[in-house]
């Protein structure tokens, strides 16, 4: 993506200007008492996305894996339907990608998603390669995953082979949606205030942490560490959220901006989940310029 936005799967399309009219998605409008997914069939859904997009076109595959709602980041959020649909059947280049990470809340209705995507201008030119990882999330919707948000990052040409596929299913004390969410929003003001000194306070052990054109850092002290070089300071504008049903997942995202500059920077997304003790705990924090 030129502007960064269309490095998540989004790299080799120009898209007309679209209104972004979507709306937060209402998670709690889905009965609780319905199945949900698994960490096992979110990472089979990803990887059926992504094998589609080769057999069939990315424009098919995202069509038919994005919720009607989906939001995705072109260079800002808009509504991914109505960006996919305006795209041509055939695009100009070819996008691989699989995730490393599928991690789903403790009833199943909300997931994550996250890996590495390879982009190329023409099969058999190596060179001209782009290179990022992706952070999708999913919702289960009518019996199946589909894809609300996605976003991503850039990085440098990986040197080492991809990482094995983790599966994390959550397993926290269930908490009312209504309640989870004010008290997730506090934890995550708290750790923005400083975020700094709040990563290895508000983290789990294996947290992922995304900055501009870096490879994700994942684990707290890493991460604590990888924040301490950053220079510029960040503010965090006000930002949408929501969790799943029993309370234990949940996410946010907003616009950011560094420093003095007068206008927001890019996009931010953190992602936040109970741990077995019923604590808030940071599990992505990423950065996605403009």
């Amino acid at each position: 993506m030129q502007l960064l936005s269309r490095e998540v799967k989004l790299l080799f399309f120009s898209v007309a200007p679209i209104l972004f009219l979507g709306s937060m998605p209402n998670l709690f409008a889905q009965d609780p008492a319905t199945p949900g997914g698994t960490a096992e069939s979110l990472a089979a859904a990803e990887k059926a996305f992504a094998q589609e997009a080769v057999e069939k076109g990315t424009r098919r595959a995202f069509l038919n894996a994005l919720s009607d709602d989906a939001i995705v980041f072109e260079p800002g959020p808009q509504n991914g339907k109505k960006v996919w649909e305006a795209k041509p059947e055939k695009g100009d280049g070819v996008l691989l990608w699989q995730p490393v990470l599928a991690a789903t809340s403790t009833m199943g209705d909300l997931g994550y998603t996250t890996g590495p995507w390879t982009f190329q201008t023409d099969a058999g030119d190596k060179r001209s390669a782009a290179f990022g990882h992706f952070v999708s999330i999913w919702r289960w919707e009518n019996g199946k995953w589909k894809v609300f948000l996605d976003i991503g990052s850039k990085n440098p040409r990986p040197t080492e082979p991809r990482a094995e596929l983790q599966l994390v299913e959550n397993h926290a004390p269930n908490e009312s949606a209504a309640d989870a969410l004010p008290l997730m929003q506090a934890h995550d003001r708290r750790y923005t205030a400083n975020r700094t000194g709040e990563m290895a306070k508000s983290a789990e052990e294996n947290v992922w942490l995304y900055l501009p054109d870096k490879f994700p850092i994942v684990g707290r002290e890493e991460a604590a560490a990888a924040l301490q070089k950053a220079s510029s300071p960040i503010k965090f504008g006000e930002p949408k959220a929501n969790v799943s049903h029993g309370g234990d997942l949940g996410y946010l995202w907003g616009e950011y901006t560094i420093g003095a500059a007068p206008e927001p920077g890019g996009y931010y997304l953190r992602i936040w989940r109970k741990d077995r003790a019923g604590d808030w705990k940071l599990c992505l924090d990423l950065i996605h310029p403009r």
